[in-house]
C-alpha cells in the first residue's frame, strides 16, 4: 500500500472515530435534553399559550383562541402594576440584605475555629433540610407579638411593649431572609474555602487592619459567591408566595400572591399566565446578567 493510500485510510478511520464519539455524546445528552423538554420547555410553552388566549367572564379557559388581552390587562391595571413594582422592590431589598447577612455569616464560619465552623454550617444545612412551610411557621412563632423574641426583649426590659414583626413588611422580609440566606452562606463559603489563609496573614504583616484585609483580600475573592447567592436570593424572592401569605399582610402582595388571587378568586387565566410569564422573563434576565458578570468580572470561566 502506498503512503497516500495509508494516509487516506487513516483519515477515514479518524473520521469514523469522530462520528462515533459525536454519536455517543448525543446519546448521553439525549435523556437530559428530553428531561429539560418535558419538565421546563413544554410547561413554559403551555403557560405562554394560556397567556395568549381570550379572557372569559365565565371563569373557564377559552381554548383555541388567540389574544393579547391578558398582557393588555397587566398594563392597564394599576393594581397589577403596583404589585409588580412592590415585588421587584421587595426582591431587590431582600437580596441585598441576604447577601450582606450571608456574607458576614460565611466569613465568620470561614475564620472561626473548627468547632465554630461546624456549628455554624450545621445550622445552615439543617435549615435547608426543613420544609418551607414548617420553617416559616417557626419564624411566625419566633417573631409574633407573643413569640420567643418579644418575650426575651420584654423580660430584659429592652422594649416596653411587644414589637410588631409579623403581618407587615418587616415580617415579610424576615421570613424571606430565613429562606434565602442559607443559599448565600453556602455560595460565599464555597469561594472562601479556595482562598489561602496566608494571604490574609500577609496583609496583616504588612500593616493592614482586619477590616482592610477583609475588604482588599477577602472581598474580591468572595464576589463570585456573593453574585451567585444574590441571583438565587433574587429568584426566590421575586417568586415568593409562602412568606407573604404567612408573615405579610394584605398590603404586601407579591406577584405569586396576585397570580393565586387571579386564579382562585377570579378564574382569570390569561392575566395570571401573562403575569407569570413576565416574572419568569425578568428572573431569566437577572440570571443572564449575573452569569455575564461572573464570566467577565468574577473570573468564572467555567460558569
Amino acid at each position: 500500500m502506498s503512503g497516500v493510500d495509508a494516509a487516506g485510510s487513516e483519515r477515514r478511520s479518524l473520521g469514523l472515530l469522530s462520528v462515533d464519539e459525536t454519536t455517543r455524546t448525543r446519546l448521553l445528552l439525549a435523556p437530559l435534553l428530553l428531561f429539560d423538554l418535558l419538565v421546563f420547555v413544554v410547561p413554559m410553552g403551555y403557560l405562554v399559550r394560556v397567556s395568549l388566549t381570550e379572557r372569559s367572564t365565565g371563569g373557564a379557559l377559552v381554548r383555541g383562541t388567540w389574544s393579547v388581552e391578558g398582557y393588555r390587562f397587566l398594563l392597564d391595571s394599576s393594581v397589577v402594576v403596583g404589585v409588580f413594582g412592590f415585588t421587584m422592590a421587595f426582591a431587590v431589598g431582600t437580596t441585598l440584605l441576604a447577601v450582606a447577612v450571608g456574607s458576614l455569616y460565611a466569613y465568620a464560619a470561614w475564620r472561626g475555629s473548627r468547632l465554630t465552623r461546624t456549628v455554624l454550617l450545621a445550622g445552615v444545612v439543617m435549615s435547608m433540610f426543613t420544609t418551607l412551610v414548617v420553617k416559616l411557621f417557626a419564624a411566625l412563632v419566633v417573631f409574633s407579638p407573643e413569640g420567643v423574641l418579644n418575650d426575651v426583649l420584654l423580660a430584659g426590659g429592652l422594649v416596653g411593649e411587644p414589637l410588631s414583626l409579623v403581618n407587615n413588611e418587616v415580617g415579610l422580609v424576615l421570613g424571606q431572609l430565613y429562606v434565602v440566606v442559607p443559599y448565600v452562606v453556602l455560595s460565599v463559603y464555597s469561594t472562601l474555602t479556595a482562598l489561602d489563609d496566608s494571604l490574609v496573614e500577609a496583609a496583616a504583616d504588612l500593616g493592614a487592619t482586619p477590616v482592610r484585609a477583609a475588604r482588599e483580600v477577602v472581598l474580591p475573592h468572595a464576589l463570585p459567591g456573593m453574585a451567585v447567592g444574590g441571583v438565587i436570593a433574587f429568584a426566590w424572592s421575586a417568586g415568593a408566595f409562602t412568606a407573604p401569605i404567612l408573615l405579610g399582610s394584605l398590603g404586601e402582595r407579591t406577584v405569586a400572591v396576585e397570580v393565586n388571587n387571579l386564579l382562585q378568586q377570579q378564574f382569570d387565566y390569561p392575566p395570571a399566565a401573562a403575569l407569570a410569564v413576565v416574572l419568569t422573563l425578568v428572573v431569566l434576565v437577572v440570571l443572564a446578567v449575573g452569569l455575564y458578570g461572573l464570566r467577565r468580572y468574577g473570573g468564572a470561566d467555567g460558569v
